[in-house]
C-alpha cells in the first residue's frame, strides 16, 4: 500500500535553507518565517525559527488533502531532531523500517532521532496534523552532561559513527500542556514568533531535566530493545481474539527478562501490556458491535474470547460509559 503513496524526499537543517526544496518541488510559498502549502497538497503551513546558534524549532500545522510520504534524508549535519506530535488522528513515523503509530491519541508521540538516520512521516488525509520539532546540535546538548556516570550512559548517543536512534516514548505532561496551548494559536498571530520561541525554550528546559532524571534508568531505549518491544506489541495487536498471553510470554518474544520487559514497556507506553491489550480489545469490540455482522452481544463477547457476556458488558461500560447494546447494529 505504501508504495502507491507519492514520496517527497527532503532534508532538515538548523538554518532555513531546507525549505527551498519544498518551494521548488511542492510549490510551497515562503513568507518570512512561515511556509504555506498549495491547496492541492495540504491546507495549512509551517513556521521555522532559529532561536539559538545551536537550536531551531519548526511547527507543522496542516491538513493533508492527498496522501504523501515525507521522507527526511540523512545529512552530515550533527544534530538531534526532537519530535512532539499532537496530531488529531494517528500518523505513522517510520524509522529503520519499524512503523510507529504516533499522535495525540497515541502513547508514542515523543521521539529523539539522530539527523544521520533516515525517517518517513505519513499523516492521515483530512485530519489535522500538528507536530513541533526541535533541532538541537549534539555538541550543545553534550554540555549538559558533565556527570561522569551520565557521560557513560550517553556515550553511544554522542558517538557520531553509531548514528543511534536515541529514544521513543510519550510526551511529558508539562510539555504537552504548553504545546496544546500553542496549538490553539495561528501562525498569523502577530505574537506567534514570541510564543513559539518561549515554547521552544520551555521544551528545551523540560527535555534537559527529563534526560538527567529519567533516561539513565531507560538507557536501553535504543534500536534493539525498542524493536523487540514493538514485536511483542505487534503480537498483541495481531491476537486480540485470545486472552492476554501474559508477561512471561511477551518477554520471551522480546528476548528479555520479565522485569526488564515490564519496566521498558511501561516506560515507553505509559501503561502496562495488559492494559494496552485490554484497551485495544475493547476498541475492536466497539468496531465489531457497530459493524452489523453480529446479531447478539454474546456473539461479540465470544468472538473476543470472553466466556461471560455479563463480564464483557461490565468492562465495556467501564471503558466507554455505555452498555454494548446501545451501539449494537
Amino acid at each position: 500500500m505504501s508504495e502507491l503513496i507519492p514520496e517527497f524526499k527532503h532534508i532538515f537543517s538548523l538554518t532555513p535553507e531546507w525549505r527551498q526544496k519544498f518551494v521548488d518541488e511542492l510549490g510551497c510559498t515562503v513568507v518570512d518565517k512561515n511556509m504555506y502549502f498549495p491547496e492541492k497538497i495540504a491546507s495549512g503551513s509551517s513556521s521555522f525559527l532559529e532561536i539559538h546558534p545551536d537550536i531551531s524549532v519548526i511547527i507543522i500545522d496542516l491538513i493533508l488533502n492527498k496522501p504523501i510520504r515525507f521522507t527526511r534524508m540523512p545529512t552530515d549535519d550533527d544534530f538531534w531532531i526532537v519530535y512532539y506530535d499532537l496530531s488529531d488522528s494517528f500518523s505513522r513515523h517510520v524509522l529503520d523500517d519499524v512503523n510507529h503509530k504516533i499522535g495525540y491519541k497515541s502513547k508514542l508521540n515523543f521521539a529523539i532521532v539522530d539527523n544521520h538516520i533516515k525517517s518517513t512521516y505519513l499523516g492521515t488525509v483530512g485530519e489535522r496534523l500538528y507536530s513541533l520539532r526541535l533541532f538541537i546540535r549534539k555538541s550543545y546538548m553534550k554540555t549538559f552532561f558533565k556527570n561522569a556516570g551520565l557521560e557513560k550512559d550517553y556515550r553511544d548517543v554522542f558517538d557520531d559513527k553509531k548514528k543511534k536512534m536515541f529514544f521513543y516514548g510519550h510526551i511529558d505532561s508539562r510539555s504537552k500542556v504548553i504545546i496544546h496551548d500553542l496549538k490553539q494559536q495561528t501562525i498569523d498571530n502577530p505574537n506567534y514568533e514570541f510564543l513559539l520561541k518561549g515554547t521552544a525554550y520551555n521544551l528545551l528546559g523540560y527535555l534537559i531535566e527529563r534526560l538527567n532524571s529519567e533516561m539513565p534508568n531507560a538507557g536501553t531505549h535504543l534500536e534493539k530493545d525498542i524493536e523487540a518491544v514493538m514485536q511483542s506489541q505487534q503480537y498483541l495487536l495481531s491476537n486480540l481474539l485470545i486472552p492476554f498471553p501474559g508477561i512471561e510470554f511477551l518477554a520471551n518474544i522480546a528476548n528479555m527478562s520479565s522485569s526488564k520487559y515490564r519496566n521498558l514497556y511501561t516506560n515507553i507506553f505509559d501503561m502496562s501490556p495488559a492494559l494496552f491489550f485490554k484497551r485495544e480489545k475493547l476498541l475492536l469490540a466497539k468496531e465489531l458491535l457497530e459493524s452489523g455482522d453480529f446479531k447478539y452481544i454474546s456473539d461479540v463477547a465470544f468472538e473476543l474470547g470472553y466466556n461471560k457476556t455479563t463480564y464483557f458488558s461490565s468492562i465495556y461500560k467501564d471503558y466507554f460509559g455505555v452498555l454494548p447494546n446501545t451501539v449494537l447494529k
